[in-house]
């Protein structure tokens, strides 16, 4: 109940956005798309559609007459320049209807008002109508006729008031410490302890070698071992990410399961546990029924399995979450009871909460903050919080104080 309350005051709160910033972004990105189009019909020799798969592959050469594939491994295992830019116009493309249109949209005087879900399967809270939390990070494209990179901030349309500062609190690889703390591994528990980059190190463990012989495509492989366990992926799903064999990634996943073995002994006791229960349990003791894990069809049993592991960690740090939200908002009403303007709780984004704060109590709210989210996991070990601040979501820095 206390959750739905903090989530019914985010909705009727809002968020302040500039309408006008969105509307020239969208601009600028069918600029863009008229560039990549035309470089593209120059060298194609004619127009063609781009949301046309055969269109598609008759232009890059791999058309055979039957039904092809133009999906996104597909394009970017293929060497034909036209490739490259089909890629690059989805990309721009996504945004603008997926993001960029549903937001002008929805914007009311310059405040978007989104609602959100508790009701998943994980417990993880979900928004829609418009989903802000799907607004993607700041990406860069070259502009295939000048080569200048462009800068695409959608998150830099989401601003403070006038004396008001955002201020994000974010918990560092929250899933990867609770997927740590059940498991108990402890190689991964001491690598958890140490300062640095996470992943280089648990990439470096993985494949027997220095953290300085760690490039960056083992760094990326570790990272999608360790998120392609915690969100129940398949071999074929992580074999599409890494761009290698089913044999392959299913032979990765072993090697990864035997160097972090309570990992592997975490997922056999989980599995086994939801096998003769019937559901799971997150980290606060909220249960998930799992009646497929009975099924006769291996298929249907194995998703089970993932989705018991799944729920389990994912599951525990949405719980986490929502008991930091809570914890922080009774802290608020103390802190500033006989405050006129407060700071205010305006996206829940899975790991990170982001407050509309008055510029001259942030220091104050920054302390209440990442103390009501470091005290809230306490239980469970140190689970370390980022904090950053700005005046737009898509300019935020470091708060040091």
């Amino acid at each position: 109940m206390r959750t739905i309350l903090c989530l019914a005051r985010m909705e009727t709160c809002g968020m302040s956005v500039s309408k006008k910033y969105l509307q020239n972004l969208s601009l600028l990105l069918k600029g863009e798309q008229t560039s990549i189009e035309k470089m593209s019909y120059s060298l194609a020799g004619r127009r063609f559609s781009f949301t046309s798969s055969a269109d598609v592959s008759r232009v890059i050469g791999t058309y055979r007459g039957k039904k092809v594939s133009t999906r996104k491994q597909v394009l970017e295992q293929n060497e034909h320049p036209i490739s490259k830019l089909v890629l690059l116009w989805r990309k721009i493309n996504f945004t603008l209807t997926n993001m960029i249109y549903p937001l002008i949209r929805a914007s009311e005087e310059n405040r978007l008002y989104g609602s959100y879900v508790s009701h998943t399967a994980t417990g993880r809270i979900t928004m829609h109508e418009p989903n802000i939390q799907m607004v993607t990070k700041d990406f860069t494209i070259v502009n295939p006729l000048s080569k200048n990179n462009v800068v695409i901030s959608c998150r830099s349309a989401f601003n403070a008031p006038t004396d008001y500062v955002l201020v994000s609190a974010d918990y560092c690889q929250l899933e990867l410490r609770i997927l740590t703390y059940l498991s108990r591994d402890k190689v991964l528990s001491d690598i958890m302890r140490k300062p640095g980059d996470i992943f280089k190190s648990i990439a470096a463990k993985w494949n027997n070698t220095n953290e300085e012989m760690v490039d960056e495509n083992m760094r990326q492989n570790a990272k999608q071992l360790c998120y392609g366990i915690i969100y129940g992926m398949g071999a074929k799903t992580l074999a599409d990410q890494l761009e290698v064999s089913i044999e392959d990634a299913f032979s990765f996943m072993e090697s990864f399961r035997n160097t972090y073995s309570g990992i592997k002994d975490f997922i056999k006791k989980t599995v086994d546990f939801c096998k003769e229960n019937g559901y799971v349990e997150t980290i606060t003791g909220r249960r998930r029924l799992l009646p497929n894990i009975a099924s006769p069809d291996s298929s249907i049993s194995s998703q089970a399995e993932r989705q018991a592991v799944n729920t389990t960690v994912q599951g525990s740090a949405a719980d986490i979450v929502k008991n930091a939200m809570i914890t922080i908002d009774d802290k608020m009403e103390q802190v500033f009871k006989k405050s006129r303007f407060k700071p205010r709780l305006v996206l829940h984004l899975h790991d990170e909460l982001i407050y509309e704060v008055p510029e001259k109590y942030i220091e104050k709210t920054v302390k209440v903050i990442k103390k009501g989210m470091e005290n809230s996991v306490s239980a469970f070990g140190y689970f370390p919080v980022k904090v950053k601040a700005g005046k737009s979501w898509g300019q935020l820095y470091e708060y040091c104080k």
